[in-house]
């Protein structure tokens, strides 16, 4: 292994010796290359680069490097006798890069005056004609949808906002929609027709009236459509977002006098233990602002950690107890889960506590 080391070591030293001594001059054919307009679904595309030595010593490329792994670059690994070209060759696959090129490959030689010599790309890609996999990818029986979700976003609590999906029917006959399945108060589904014909598109509307579903952080609903499509009749879709509580723009003074939340610690380790078993600990939350501190929701992760709070709503220097219970199933290992409280603090209007264990 030493004696490896060693004429490793003799043969970097040589080749740096080689690098810095006896160098050379060059020239190349052109400094980029241009693509022009090329589509994303055309396959790879290559350019040449030609370079020649121009001095009295041979000339390395000692390495060739593109800017990301969409161009792959190849080149003359030979000594480049005086005279003589070599080249260096650069693959671009347009596949998922629609838009401008402008890709770099930086050529290290050792050349005098051009030890670092840099080779641009250039060009468009256009994207690839969609397939109606790839409009609407989402399909249940004859009826396809662009999504499988509706996103509606952060919304404000005092606010309402509505997304949609598109349903396509890729089928031979109409398909009615003859139900929807109940939401909870605050959601709305509604399809602009009720009907959709052979090779015809419709839009299903999704709402939400954040005030009146009082309810805040994530939320994520599952719904059916019932319809008379002999192939699954019923199709599963789901509507997804976020309520946040909206502060608007408060005043500096309104600022001072805005309540503070607190809390005693934001996590708890209960150490090893079995499992299968439960645990409890409590967290003391405090509001040391001036005006009353409202605890919005309490919410955990998963079904294996429970909250609940004594207080939604304190005074100015009055606390309250969290309690949580923590659920020890799973694997052997670190298990740790986070229960979120949204609050009408504006500087905190979420915290995180987090409770912990080792299971064994």
């Amino acid at each position: 292994m030493k004696r490896i080391y060693l004429i490793s070591c003799l043969f970097f030293f040589s080749f740096n010796s080689i690098a810095q001594h006896n160098k050379t001059t060059l020239t190349v054919n052109k400094r980029f290359h241009d693509f022009g307009t090329i589509k994303e679904d055309g396959g790879t595309v290559q350019a040449e680069f030609i370079i020649k030595n121009t001095g009295n010593s041979n000339l390395i490329i000692i390495n060739a490097e593109p800017s990301c792994g969409c161009t792959v670059s190849d080149w003359t690994k030979d000594s480049i006798l005086p005279g003589k070209t070599g080249k260096v060759v650069a693959t671009f696959d347009p596949k998922n890069m629609v838009g401008i090129i402008d890709k770099t490959i930086g050529v290290y030689t050792n050349a005098k005056y051009s030890s670092v010599l840099v080779l641009e790309l250039r060009g468009e890609v256009t994207p690839r004609d969609k397939s109606m996999d790839d409009i609407f990818p989402y399909r249940v029986g004859n009826l396809r949808f662009d999504q499988e979700m509706i996103e509606l976003g952060n919304v404000p609590h005092n606010a309402s906002d509505s997304g949609y999906v598109v349903m396509y029917n890729d089928g031979q006959y109409p398909i009615k929609i003859n139900n929807i399945s109940p939401l909870p108060e605050g959601f709305r589904i509604r399809p602009v027709k009720k009907i959709i014909e052979p090779g015809k598109e419709v839009r299903l509307y999704a709402s939400i009236d954040a005030y009146t579903l009082k309810d805040f952080g994530p939320f994520n609903k599952a719904f059916r459509l019932y319809t008379d499509d002999p192939q699954y009749s019923e199709k599963p879709l789901y509507l997804f977002g976020h309520v946040s509580y909206n502060f608007g723009k408060m005043s500096k003074k309104a600022l001072k006098k805005a309540p503070r939340i607190k809390l005693d610690r934001t996590s708890h380790d209960f150490g090893e233990q079995a499992m299968g078993a439960y645990v409890t600990t409590d967290f003391t939350v405090s509001n040391n602002g001036k005006n009353p501190l409202k605890i919005l929701a309490v919410k955990a992760q998963c079904s294996c950690t429970t909250a609940s709070i004594d207080k939604s709503e304190l005074l100015s220097n009055e606390s309250t107890k969290l309690h949580i219970k923590f659920d020890l199933l799973g694997h052997a290992g670190l298990l740790q889960k986070p229960v979120t409280l949204y609050t009408n603090d504006p500087k905190n209007p979420t915290i995180d506590v987090v409770v912990r264990a080792m299971l064994f």
